[in-house]
């Protein structure tokens, strides 16, 4: 009896080491650029359905040296990357202007556009290079009043936006909102001149796929013949605009990716398992919550990327 039960405990504890080495039971803990939350949030749920055993937690205030992953959706430097760490993406996102909805110009603002000279005269203290709100329209962007948001210290977005346009962060012009992207958007929904930039995930509403209340996006001119012609009207629907930045690419759209920090040599199985799973799997629910799906060639460079890393698949 006793040596069965020996035996008993012992297999058991085999079991649970094995377990261990093929990864099964972990913790990761997260950390990064929150207007990915609502999508990582979902990656979680959906993927603690086939891994019970992995415990994973959003921790916004964690610095990034001590989170498991770390995320970062504005392009990498060296110093972003320190060593021992490297880095994949994930997905992308975009970015578009919007304005209060009440503002009595903005149907004359649709219709005309924002080309590259308008954004950088709206949104850039000393960077502007033209002053026109259109090529073909002889109506200066400073007829227009606009109160701009921005947000009050340096963020992923507003960093990935600034880059956009040859810029700096610090170049943005405007009234800096404390808080989150959500905050931003808050801030233009109370000031009938207001306006900024933000993601598509906040923007529209996710369940019904169109602009949110308060808020209009301003289209983008990306022929800059100074009107928003019948092709460029995409934004009706937040599919609309995720299915023409996808099959286009045009560099006129803003768009970052989203990329993962962990460390280079990871024994920790959990985040290689987490990684696979979203690079796979996980892909299937970006365009629910507004983000854009990496090409195949993208995908699978990373999740090349990912085996070196992790020695495990």
């Amino acid at each position: 009896m006793r040596k069965m039960l020996f035996l008993v405990v012992t297999g058991l504890a085999a079991f649970a080491a094995k377990a261990q080495n093929n990864g099964t039971p972990g913790a990761i803990r997260i950390s990064g650029t929150r207007l990915t939350y609502p999508l990582v949030e979902k990656w979680i749920k959906e993927f603690g359905k086939t891994h019970p055993g992995i415990t994973i937690a959003l921790a916004s205030g964690l610095p990034q040296d001590s989170a498991d992953i770390a995320i970062v959706s504005h392009i990498l430097t060296k110093g972003d990357v320190k060593e021992g760490k490297t880095s994949i993406v994930l997905n992308r996102y975009v970015q578009l202007p919007v304005v209060n909805s009440r503002r009595k110009d903005v149907l004359q603002l649709q219709e005309k556009g924002f080309t590259d000279a308008a954004f950088r005269q709206v949104y850039f203290a000393d960077t502007a290079k033209g002053s026109e709100l259109g090529a073909a329209t002889d109506v200066p962007v400073s007829t227009y009043h606009f109160a701009v948001y921005k947000r009050a210290k340096p963020a992923c977005a507003s960093i990935a936006f600034a880059n956009h346009f040859g810029s700096e962060q610090k170049d943005i012009k405007g009234t800096g909102i404390t808080g989150d992207d959500k905050d931003l958007l808050a801030a233009v929904k109370r000031d009938e001149n207001g306006i900024t930039y933000n993601n598509l995930g906040f923007i529209y509403n996710l369940s019904t796929r169109r602009v949110n209340d308060s808020v209009a996006v301003i289209p983008l001119d990306l022929n800059e013949n100074g009107r928003v012609d019948p092709a460029e009207k995409i934004y009706n629907t937040l599919d609309e605009v995720i299915a023409f930045t996808e099959q286009t690419n045009s560099p006129k759209i803003l768009t970052e990716n989203v990329h993962v920090i962990f460390n280079a040599d990871t024994q920790n199985k959990a985040v290689a398992s987490f990684l696979q799973w979203i690079l796979t799997t996980g892909q299937q629910y970006n365009h629910t919550y507004g983000f854009l799906n990496l090409d195949t060639n993208t995908k699978n460079e990373q999740e090349h990327l990912l085996a070196l890393a992790s020695k495990h698949f």
